[in-house]
């Protein structure tokens, strides 16, 4: 948080729990001969990260060559090679797109003009089956695709021809897109050794957030493949409503909301401001926002300051995680002890997010809505979404640091704490996916699509 008075560089991030990994990349020149399309292999179950890795690329080719013609009237062209890479061999030949092998360790690429996807089966995909199972794998190989298929839909040149509409951050999201397409297709059609349900889905994305921009990367910039809110709402636009959806991105209708640092005291302190700072900046910009919010509907009404606790029974607060509210008195309140972990370990605004969670509860119980049962869990993911989306770009002194908004993803996806109601019951059976598209529609579309009809 911040409060104030084709051509792609290779690099490499870090996934949460500190594992390096390497952003997804396309758009090299040099071509080299490849090995064979590959073809599924039949064998018993568990597939180890190899064979993951041999049998989704094999049906992500079967996916496109039916799909691409029946989405876009266009024949499939195969994709020539899928080449995984000894990259611990040094007197390995180079891969397509690179001059030496040990450019690609940690890293998966489509290479245009050998028409080719390689990766490192060394480091890169057993890394990523270790930390994301299968579908880490998947939604990697799947992202390469995506790029594969934008070249199949003349993209390539129309960059060229005019890169100021076709940035890479834009080209990034395609890919993203067309790869919740595939997982989509994949859930819906499972194939043996590849469990792709809800659960999984939750773990592609997970992946898909730890390869975000390092913080602070201008969305404008060459190298620039988005933070973890755009890549993940990317892919949940092609998993719900599918490759159309992805081939009519265009800067006209996709905003971007990664952000540059707006101070140096920001950049300094990594956006993220002590938890006590946190706590007090969050309580006065949440209490004005919500009481504005809930002003049409209940006038007079004031949004209660942050508490140490509630009046309601300590098992009940407590059960709705660090940040609690109350029905019986109208109360928010956090522990902080309990919200430090969050605060340490995914950021300042994944704690900020559940709090706004809870004020979410408040303005619902103000305007006489029930605060328990699914719909008051999912509308207070959806307002704390909508109150997000106004420190975005705003007008006041406190506003969303670089990563504020990549917190906000990964704790919806890492557990229903936000989606909880006053009774600390989240809806059963919902997923990470479910939350943050409710988060975003709070974003996106404002506190009217979270509230209940007056």
């Amino acid at each position: 948080m911040s409060t104030r008075t084709p051509d792609h560089t290779l690099r490499t991030v870090a996934l949460a729990a500190g594992v390096a990994l390497a952003v997804l990349v396309t758009g090299c020149a040099q071509v080299v001969p490849g090995q064979a399309t590959a073809v599924r292999p039949t064998v018993a179950l568990p597939l180890s990260a190899e064979q993951v890795a041999a049998t989704a690329t094999a049906t992500l080719q079967e996916l496109w060559r039916d799909r691409f013609p029946a989405t876009f009237g266009r024949e499939w062209t195969d994709i020539a090679t899928f080449t995984p890479v000894d990259t611990a061999d040094a007197d390995a030949p180079a891969p397509p797109c690179l001059d030496r092998v040990a450019e690609l360790a940690n890293q998966a690429l489509y290479c245009t003009t050998a028409d080719a996807v390689v990766w490192d089966a060394d480091g890169f995909i057993p890394e990523l089956h270790k930390r994301f199972g299968p579908a880490g794998v998947v939604v990697v190989l799947a992202h390469e695709v995506g790029h594969a298929v934008q070249t199949r839909l003349g993209l390539d040149e129309a960059q060229a021809r005019n890169p100021g509409r076709y940035p890479t951050i834009l080209l990034e999201a395609m890919a993203d897109c067309y790869a919740g397409v595939a997982l989509a297709h994949l859930a819906d059609r499972p194939i043996a050794g590849l469990p792709l349900g809800a659960s999984e889905r939750d773990e592609a994305l997970l992946a898909l957030v730890g390869f975000r921009d390092p913080l602070g990367v201008d969305p404008s910039h060459q190298s620039a493949h988005g933070n973890a809110f755009d890549r993940v709402s990317a892919f949940q636009d092609g998993y719900l409503d599918g490759a159309t959806r992805c081939a009519d991105m265009s800067l006209d209708n996709r905003a971007f909301t990664q952000r540059r640092f707006g101070s140096v005291d920001d950049l300094t302190r990594g956006g993220d401001l002590p938890l006590s700072q946190l706590l007090t900046a969050v309580e006065n910009d949440a209490r004005d926002w919500f009481t504005t919010v809930a002003a049409g509907r209940v006038p007079g009404w004031q949004a209660p300051p942050l508490r140490a606790t509630g009046g309601c029974p300590a098992r009940e607060l407590a059960a709705q995680g660090p940040a609690r509210f109350c029905a019986a008195d109208g109360a928010v309140s956090v522990d902080p002890d309990e919200l430090g972990p969050f605060h340490q370990r995914l950021g300042d605004y994944a704690g900020a997010t559940l709090v706004a969670s809870r004020y979410g509860l408040a303005a619902l119980d103000a305007a006489g809505a029930d605060t328990t049962g699914s719909a008051a869990g999912a509308a207070a993911v959806c307002l704390a979404g909508a109150y997000t989306g106004r420190l975005i770009d705003p007008d006041g002194t406190f506003s969303l640091s670089p990563g504020d908004l990549d917190e906000a993803v990964q704790v919806l996806l890492e557990g229903d704490w936000a989606a909880r109601d006053a009774t600390g019951v989240a809806e059963h059976g919902a997923h990470g996916f479910d939350r943050v598209g409710r988060f975003r529609a709070g974003l996106l579309d404002g506190p009217d699509r979270c509230l209940p009809t007056p």
